[in-house]
């Protein structure tokens, strides 16, 4: 092929369009085409230098969880091409569309070439710029907050960042400036409903390589050894595209797939089974699923007794543990630190009944009774499995069959399926996007322990996702941790409203925003727009192209693309820190983050404690003692590319969660029942003792507004849920030329019974609205999509639409335990779009 054009006439515009859909029809066929898997039968990743080509190893690093290594080619300076790279274990090695069009990204005609500052006398977000120098750029931020911080006091400067950049040096970098100055942190509430479950349930497990699972389970590897795999809300063919060879080659071995989910996605068509469930009741059917297995006589009790709280003894009249000190046997202390709350483990052990006697469970005389009451001292006991059983009892298969909409003899097939394990349970992130989220997740993991699986091969349940713990406090808190305030995002609005924040007067008046887009890509676009950014008296904002957020700063700094400068990254689903090398020089007048935060602490007279660049800065958080004993030096790296931070090999003894029992909480068991709930992080809600009440253990109760018993629900019927698409990660990628030709603008899918109702056609531009905002984008018509329901992809910039955008008919309420952003708990209405006109 030469020019621009290929035999018969195949333009480069058609290559993309055939190859793209020859992509989707071999996902959706489980198998290559001939001609495509002859090609792929003779690569090679690893591709061998060239003459005059040199090829520096690159990590793709948003937060999809692959952390592909990449080939990244460079010919007189300039990236030409990235190509698959080959990590030390091959299940790992993969590169999708996003990874293949990194050169685009790097010379995207969107990126930001120069410092911007917002024109004086211009609102924000009116697109008003003026080009400026760095110096003037970083000295005009230096008195900024030095003027914040000297009016109003230290904490009134915040810096808020999410997942856009998995990456240590940048990290550090930031959180060494935060804690010199004292500064406040707004904190990512994205996902954090999956992820409050598992620890209020499991606890946080840590390794002893010094990883920790933030979102836990059994490595991805592991499904092939399961006899099924169940996927909760998970279109992993689109939204984790590394992990789908993974289940695929689990069916193939003969695994079963279980999909479900309201949508008919890309996985469930290729599923054993799919439910339809509705939206946002998974935790009803994990109930009734619960109830069929004691009906049947199925629960393991021996896991039960040895490995959960199940024996212990629950007070009526506090809800909290019988324990020997309530015997008057005073505490003792273990020496040992809770791995989740950094305290002292104290002895002081939980009461159980063995023939109807107070034993402590480690009595070897016999085994404990994971079933009765005791009258102690006038206080009615009962075991913590009893007070299980009766909130089991609540949610009977039929009536649970009546309120998912799910037929009850596909629930009662369903739970064959969970009874005969090991079942690889694959949690997505659509099921916790709700108000009542994490009680999904504390109610599939309490499903597990009642069956016994957890904690060995094929049985699991979660969303893996690993962070390495690089820490290094004398380089990250030279001086001790910042004093500022820690407010969670989805509650910032709350304290900037009420100027209050854990009683204390909080006037955060100065924001800088770095690997993050909170206007795009959180709840609530117009809390942002409209009642956040506002009440700043400065907004800076260090991305590499013009994001939402970026347009409502007052400064915008342009950073170094990924492979323009050395980083290690921490985070992922491939249980490793990963090296990415700098290939090229950052292009025009871009610096890395740690630069920029280097030349402003000059500024703010803080320059004796940034004298290092960004291997400096590598080295002095990797070459620790820890570090150096566990092999996980800068040398190591940059030698290994890739170093494990869990125990095991991925493909030979992948990580399972909870081996042998152990769970990161206090009692060091399974507490499916909780004697002391804890909400996540601090916030402006108080937890009321009802809401206590309710989350001592998984319980059932609406979404907050996506739910048909909802007075709502006669204005707005709808149900708007977002899915993950394989061609952004977020908002990361919205302009990548290559990618836009594949996906050219903001789609919604609607059921066809649905777009008829309201007499809307197949490629009609339509506006989806409530009362907080509205979204115009073109409708697909499909009945893959749920009636009721309407389905966007997300992460599409608001000057992508024809008007409005998606986050702006979201809303930042929360529940007060899991402090999550409700992305899908979210009623509209959708109409033909006017063009605009009133």
């Amino acid at each position: 092929m030469s020019g621009a054009h290929g035999p018969k006439g195949l333009t480069r515009r058609n290559f993309l369009k055939t190859t793209g859909a020859a992509g989707v029809a071999a996902v959706a066929a489980g198998a290559a085409a001939p001609q495509l898997a002859a090609i792929a039968e003779g690569y090679e990743p690893g591709q061998p230098e060239t003459q005059g080509e040199q090829i520096f190893r690159g990590v793709c690093r948003p937060n999809c969880f692959g952390f592909c290594h990449l080939n990244v080619h460079v010919r007189d300076g300039k990236v030409v091409k990235t190509s698959r790279a080959e990590y030390n274990e091959s299940c790992y090695t993969r590169i999708c569309q996003r990874g293949l069009s990194h050169v685009q990204r790097i010379y995207d005609p969107q990126r930001l070439k120069y410092p911007m500052r917002r024109v004086e006398g211009t609102e924000r977000g009116a697109g008003e710029w003026e080009r400026i120098s760095w110096d003037e750029a970083l000295q005009e931020i230096a008195d900024n907050i030095e003027d914040t911080q000297k009016q109003y006091g230290e904490g009134a400067l915040a810096f808020l960042t999410a997942s856009g950049n998995q990456a240590v040096a940048i990290t550090s970098a930031y959180s060494r400036l935060a804690s010199l100055l004292n500064a406040s942190s707004i904190m990512p509430c994205l996902d954090m409903g999956s992820y409050y479950g598992m620890a209020a349930v499991a606890g946080n497990y840590i390794s002893p390589l010094m990883g920790m699972g933030m979102w836990e389970g059994n490595e991805p590897t592991d499904a092939k050894n399961a006899k099924s795999i169940v996927v909760w809300g998970a279109n992993i063919t689109d939204a984790q595209i590394q992990n789908w060879h993974l289940v695929k080659e689990a069916m193939q071995g003969g695994t079963k797939l279980v999909v479900i989910d309201p949508t008919f996605t890309q996985i469930a068509a290729k599923a054993d089974k799919w439910i339809s469930v509705r939206p946002g009741s998974d935790t009803l059917l994990k109930y009734a699923l619960m109830n069929i297995v004691l009906e049947k006589n199925a629960q393991d009790v021996d896991y039960l007794r040895d490995h959960t709280v199940a024996p212990f003894l629950v007070r009526e009249d506090t809800g909290m543990f019988l324990r020997r000190s309530d015997m008057g046997i005073e505490p003792t202390a273990t020496g040992k630190t809770n791995p989740t709350t950094g305290q002292e483990i104290m002895y002081d052990p939980c009461m159980v009944l063995v023939a109807g006697e107070l034993k402590t469970p480690e009595d070897p005389s016999t085994s404990a009774e994971i079933e009765g009451s005791y009258d102690f001292e006038g206080v009615k006991c009962r075991t913590a499995y009893e007070l299980l059983k009766d909130e089991i009892a609540k949610h009977n298969p039929e009536e649970v069959s009546k309120q998912i909409e799910v037929p009850v003899d596909e629930i009662y097939e369903l739970a064959d399926i969970c009874i005969d394990g090991p079942v690889y349970h694959y949690e997505g992130y659509g099921p916790q996007a709700y108000n009542n989220g994490a009680h999904t997740t504390m109610a599939g993991l309490t499903l597990c322990a009642l069956l016994g699986n957890l904690g060995k091969p094929g049985a699991s349940y979660g969303a893996y996702w690993t962070v390495g713990i690089v820490n290094n406090p004398a380089y990250t808190t030279p001086n001790g941790p910042s004093t500022g305030f820690s407010i969670q995002s989805v509650d910032f609005k709350n304290v900037v409203e009420t100027g209050k924040f854990g009683g204390e007067d909080a006037p955060i008046k100065m924001l800088w925003v770095y690997s993050a887009n909170p206007v795009n890509t959180h709840t609530d676009t117009h809390a942002w727009t409209d009642t956040i950014i506002p009440a700043m008296d400065y907004v800076v904002v260090a991305d590499s192209v013009m994001t939402d957020t970026a347009k409502y700063a007052d400064m915008v700094l342009p950073i170094a693309q990924w492979f323009e400068l050395e980083e290690v990254s921490n985070a992922g689903q491939t249980s490793s820190l990963n090296y990415n090398e700098k290939a090229i020089d950052p292009l025009y007048e871009s610096k890395p983050d740690p630069q920029i935060v280097s030349e402003l602490a000059q500024k703010l007279g803080l320059g004796d404690y940034f004298s290092l660049d960004n291997g400096g800065i590598l080295k002095e958080m990797m070459d620790t003692p820890i570090g150096t004993a566990l092999g996980q030096t800068m040398g190591d790296l940059r030698e290994k590319k890739q170093v494990r931070v869990v125990p095991g090999d991925a493909e030979k003894k992948p990580h399972i969660a909870y081996e042998n029992g152990a769970f990161g909480t206090a009692t060091g068991r399974f507490e499916f029942y909780r004697e002391n709930p804890l909400p996540r992080a601090a916030t402006t809600k108080v937890p009321t003792a009802e809401e206590i009440e309710i989350n001592r253990m998984a319980h059932w109760f609406p979404p907050l507004e996506a739910w048909p018993e909802n007075e709502l629900y006669k204005k707005y019927p709808l149900v708007l849920m977002s899915e993950r698409p394989r061609y952004r990660v977020h908002s990361q990628w919205f302009s990548t030329p290559l990618l836009r030709e594949l996906d050219p603008e903001p789609f919604v899918k609607i059921n066809p019974k649905d777009a008829t109702a309201r007499g809307i056609g197949d490629g009609d531009y339509v506006e989806c609205y409530n009362d907080r905002g509205f979204a115009v984008a073109k409708a697909v018509l499909s009945e893959a999509i749920r009636p009721g329901t309407l389905v966007y992809p997300k992460g599409w910039q608001l000057d992508q639409h024809k008007d409005g955008g998606w986050s702006q008919l979201s809303s930042t309420e929360f529940d007060s335990f899991a402090v999550n952003n409700n992305f899908m708990d979210v009623l509209c209405e959708v109409r033909v779009w006017n063009g605009g006109a009133e």
